[in-house]
């Protein structure tokens, strides 16, 4: 049982116990240190939670603190059938968790989203289908779509310190229902992040502690490179291809399974990218 509500921890929690428990600060902290107690001691091969598909590459925004802001992306798109070929993948291994479709990226920039969350609800029927966005492209009437196809939850961060117009009018509009699927944060960009080690610091020292990333995120770039985390910008650690490879023997890959040996020990200091990596 205890297995069982870890191992969906992405999807059960947010559905069993509601959206609104995840701002209490010390329940999300204990939930996280359960997951990762879950982790260390697990032997086997961990389960996926989270299925990260980078369905474009582009971004409206270059904020100061983001990598877009520094380097200029293609602004490609995922190959319809690439995404669909790993949408069926996961459901031949029984995928339970949560899926998002970003990156880097803007997800509401690709206007085949719709269609790839009903994809994704017809495939995946006990997944948790959840949106992060920056928010700049929602209204009312696309709210209301993308819910019709299967969406759970969107999450709008705001980084100019208030709630923009367009995303007001979208919660004056919703019952007290509906906006338990819709959350909205203002980012505190004072609150910077050293991600994938890519920033230059004084401290040289590898950091001592667990990640959970690489135990549970499956990240797919919009060209179906799967990479090491959410944190590789620049794909470094590219750990398979699900053009080529199936989505099953890449998530025990050897490059993955050395990443996951040395984090459990608390051992970043042969891991390039993890080592300064506070993220």
């Amino acid at each position: 049982m205890i297995y069982n509500l870890i191992k969906s921890y992405h999807m059960t929690f947010f559905r069993e116990f509601k959206v609104k428990l995840i701002k209490i600060k010390w329940l999300k902290k204990a939930i996280r240190k359960l997951f990762d107690l879950f982790l260390l001691t697990n032997c086997g091969t961990p389960p996926i939670t989270t299925l990260a598909i980078e369905i474009n590459e582009a971004c409206n925004r270059k904020c100061d603190w983001c990598p877009n802001s520094k380097n200029q992306r293609k602004n490609g798109f995922i190959d319809e059938e690439i995404f669909y070929k790993i949408i069926d993948q996961m459901a031949e291994i029984k995928f339970v968790g949560r899926v998002t479709f970003n990156q880097y990226n803007e997800p509401l920039l690709d206007n085949r989203l719709p269609k790839f969350i009903r994809y994704v609800r017809q495939k995946l029927s006990s997944s948790y289908i959840y949106l992060n966005t920056n928010g700049d492209f929602i209204n009312i009437e696309l709210w209301t779509l993308l819910r019709k196809e299967g969406l759970d939850y969107v999450n709008i961060s705001q980084y100019d310190g208030k709630i923009n117009q367009n995303i007001k009018k979208v919660l004056e509009s919703l019952d007290n229902e509906e906006k338990k699927h819709f959350g909205v944060h203002i980012f505190d960009t004072s609150k910077i992040n050293n991600r994938a080690g890519l920033v230059n610091t004084t401290s040289k020292l590898p950091l001592k502690k667990f990640c959970f990333r690489p135990f549970s995120q499956l990240c797919v770039t919009y060209e179906g490179k799967v990479v090491l985390c959410c944190n590789d910008y620049f794909g470094q650690i590219e750990i398979g291809d699900v053009k080529t490879t199936p989505i099953k023997e890449i998530w025990e890959n050897e490059i993955f399974v050395r990443y996951r040996k040395e984090l459990k020990k608390g051992n970043r200091a042969d891991l390039e990218l993890c080592k300064t990596c506070d993220a």
